[in-house]
């Protein structure tokens, strides 16, 4: 009994990330994906990311460049601001656990990392390709749709941000179980991950949003011209009576 309840509670990560991404790889009106891709290759990225893209990334942020890419100014008082944790250690810091082991630096460019793939999804939108799927996307896939996961993706982000970046308090609460060393490295690994998917959702909405101004300035732009032409016409009309 005790070994399937275990099983059940193991494989829960399994079976939310399978909902997860059969959910972004459904194809709404005219086959439009939200990332353009089948949920067989969407998971075979996600798979060899996580697989190639982690241990890439943990040996890049061991470059001592981080050390002076934290001292930046402009970045430092940002970060100080939304994760305080991080930029709250010294450059001496090591944690007891792993004496050697840069954790600021590690930290730093983590945070750095994720603040580069939230940028980069907006740059993208310079290209014409990226910029037509994601109008694409905001008009064939459900306004509905498109909000619950923005929402629900920038809900997620917000939390692993949180708990990884700005407060450690939850995760030290979360330390003291059995189950720790497994649960804090579903956090590390669903953490790009759900920056991608955020990043994503966050262009797709903002490009909406841009769309729907824009489209709604132009109309009141041709009542104000309409009511100018009318007003115009009306004043030349009664000039040009005897």
């Amino acid at each position: 009994m005790a070994k399937s309840q275990k099983e059940k509670h193991g494989s829960a990560p399994i079976r939310f990330a399978h909902l997860a991404f059969s959910e972004l790889s459904a194809p709404g009106r005219r086959g439009i994906r939200i990332f353009g891709l089948p949920r067989e290759q969407l998971v075979m990225v996600t798979i060899a990311s996580i697989l190639l893209g982690i241990p890439l990334a943990v040996i890049v942020a061991m470059m001592p460049f981080w050390d002076q890419v934290g001292d930046f100014a402009l970045l430092m008082q940002l970060n100080s601001y939304v994760a305080p944790a991080v930029y709250g250690l010294t450059h001496e810091y090591r944690a007891e656990a792993l004496p050697r082991f840069p954790l600021r630096r590690f930290l730093i460019a983590s945070t750095s990392v994720i603040e580069l793939i939230i940028l980069f999804n907006f740059a993208a939108l310079f290209a014409r390709g990226v910029r037509r799927h994601a109008l694409l996307v905001w008009t064939c896939c459900g306004r509905e749709k498109i909000f619950q996961y923005f929402g629900i993706s920038c809900l997620i982000f917000c939390s692993l941000w949180y708990v990884l970046f700005f407060n450690w308090e939850m995760l030290a609460f979360l330390a003291t179980g059995r189950r720790s060393g497994g649960l804090f490295a579903y956090l590390v690994m669903a953490m790009p991950i759900v920056t991608v998917v955020f990043g994503h959702m966050a262009t797709i909405v903002g490009l909406g949003g841009c769309r729907i101004v824009s489209r709604k300035l132009r109309r009141l732009r041709k009542v104000f011209y309409s009511l100018d032409f009318s007003m115009f016409a009306a004043a030349t009309g009664k000039r040009q009576k005897p």
